[in-house]
């Protein structure tokens, strides 16, 4: 009986608000309270990549995956080394970056200070960033973090210790060459 009740007193409503004075309302919003998108606002969302740079010509550009907002490769197909350009955010600390990328090569466990000796200071136009070098018996990753507003920006390149030789200093000039926009 109870739900009965209930059932009829909602066909009893909902005729209600249909009449003739039901309409579209209309509201203004004074400019000066409007929040309006700014490039900074734009950028800090979606991760716009504040440098420019100069590529190596043997390097093609890459298809991105979900980290990297850039990519790159060079090397023969079957062994080609991956260049990736993210940001991070600078919550996450740079010491901890340096300490996944020998994780991911699976190199041994060292104290974070021992870790941050290997790390090397380049000035940039706009920047300094930090360089490091890891490699286990097959592969290699060469790196460069740069802090940049509220973002770290890494730049990895990531293959076989053979194309990590070959390219050990265009990827440098390439990580050298970045300057803040």
């Amino acid at each position: 009986m109870f739900r009965f009740k209930i059932v009829i007193s909602m066909l009893l409503l909902v005729p209600v608000g249909c009449g003739k004075g039901s309409g579209i309302s209309q509201y203004e919003v004074d400019r000066d309270t409007a929040e309006f998108l700014t490039t900074d606002l734009l950028a800090n969302e979606f991760d716009v990549i504040p440098f420019s740079w100069k590529v190596p010509s043997d390097w093609s550009e890459a298809e991105n995956d979900q980290f990297s907002s850039m990519a790159w490769s060079v090397g023969p197909t079957d062994d080609a080394a991956r260049i990736t350009m993210s940001a991070l955010s600078g919550g996450s600390g740079l010491e901890p970056q340096f300490v996944r990328w020998r994780t991911q090569l699976a190199l041994p466990e060292v104290a974070l200070t021992e870790v941050m000796k290997s790390v090397e200071d380049i000035k940039l136009a706009g920047a300094t960033g930090k360089w490091c070098v890891y490699k286990n018996s097959d592969e290699s990753i060469l790196g460069m973090i740069v802090p940049h507003g509220n973002k770290l920006w890494t730049i990895k390149f990531r293959g076989s210790n053979a194309i990590a030789k070959q390219q050990t200093a265009a990827f440098r000039g390439f990580c050298e060459s970045l300057k803040v926009e």
